[in-house]
């Protein structure tokens, strides 16, 4: 692979995986980046893999911090970042630096944006296009990921019962969700052309159609919190709002299908965050038998939302 580095002109070496987001047209890679490559792939890296980080590393400016804090506020989803920080750390490493990679995971990172319901409920009524719109509800109903959305079939889907198995990927367990009339209706307006449920060329078409809709809200109401939002951040949303319910962790894990009750424990300090009256527990009550239920369990009545009702008690998480 190290002679064909040398051999290549240099507008080839773009040829291998999907380019990261805004990385399509690039100049040569410099003398610099090509040693890089030829260290990566004393290390093991693939031919597909060293072409991507070289794309990533061309991209950046400055000194590793530099690229850190550049990745950080980038608008790419939580995977490019991590993928981006390991690439650049790894640069770090070929050139001798000692500088540890900042954490970027959603749960360890204190700019996380997970949207209210109101938000979440703005975007999907926003959205048209019938089958991104049913995906989106898949994921906020059964926290499921963008790959795991896109491998579902047919046959994962029980209509009658109102049901869908998520086969769990990348240590997610496989779990039963029960599912609304609104998603099942969605679901039947989809052809069934073939065993999986949506006709797409790859995952990433999920999350460039929903670029489209957040930037077409940011625009139209003038929030530009629309513009955090990626696919993965429904699957946030669906834990936090599902804890945010419950107050059940353990619960929440089954939901969420975490192996690591570790995992799931991360979202209670998204909760904690996520509500502003901080003296206050705060629940919703989609219909009137849970609003008795609540009531007399000591919750005050605040107001009728398009989500349920909002009630309130004095906090209890510790």
């Amino acid at each position: 692979m190290a002679e064909r580095f040398r051999r290549l002109p240099a507008e080839q070496l773009y040829v291998g995986s999907t380019p990261t987001p805004g990385l399509e047209h690039l100049p040569t890679y410099n003398s610099e980046l090509l040693s890089f490559a030829f260290w990566l792939f004393k290390k093991g890296n693939r031919e597909s893999t060293i072409h991507r980080k070289l794309k990533i590393l061309k991209y950046l400016k400055g000194n590793i911090e530099d690229m850190y804090h550049q990745i950080l506020a980038s608008k790419w989803s939580d995977g490019t970042k991590e993928y981006g920080l390991i690439t650049v750390q790894q640069y770090a490493d070929y050139k001798g630096l000692k500088i540890p990679k900042p954490e970027s995971r959603a749960y360890h990172n204190s700019e996380l944006y997970v949207p209210n319901p109101t938000t979440i409920k703005q975007l999907i009524y926003r959205i048209s296009n019938v089958k991104l719109r049913a995906m989106c509800l898949i994921a906020i109903e059964t926290g499921a990921s963008e790959s795991e959305v896109f491998n579902l079939k047919w046959k994962d889907v029980n209509l009658p019962n109102k049901t869908i198995v998520i086969t769990g990927i990348k240590g997610h367990r496989t779990y039963q969700y029960p599912i609304s009339d609104e998603l099942c209706t969605l679901l039947m307006q989809i052809p069934k052309n073939e065993d999986r449920i949506f006709n797409l060329k790859n995952s990433r078409t999920i999350n460039d159609w929903l670029k489209n809709y957040v930037k077409k809200l940011a625009k139209e109401t003038g929030n530009n919190d629309f513009l955090k939002i990626h696919f993965h951040t429904l699957r946030h949303f669906a834990i936090s709002w599902y804890y945010f319910k419950t107050k059940d962790v353990v619960d929440t894990q089954r939901f969420a299908r975490h192996c690591r009750i570790e995992n799931t424990l991360k979202y209670v300090h998204i909760i904690k965050q996520w509500i502003t009256e901080n003296e206050y527990d705060v629940v919703y009550a989609t219909n009137k038998e849970q609003l008795t239920k609540y009531l007399k369990e000591g919750y005050e009545l605040l107001t009728k939302t398009e989500w349920g009702y909002c009630l309130r008690k004095p906090k209890e998480i510790k």
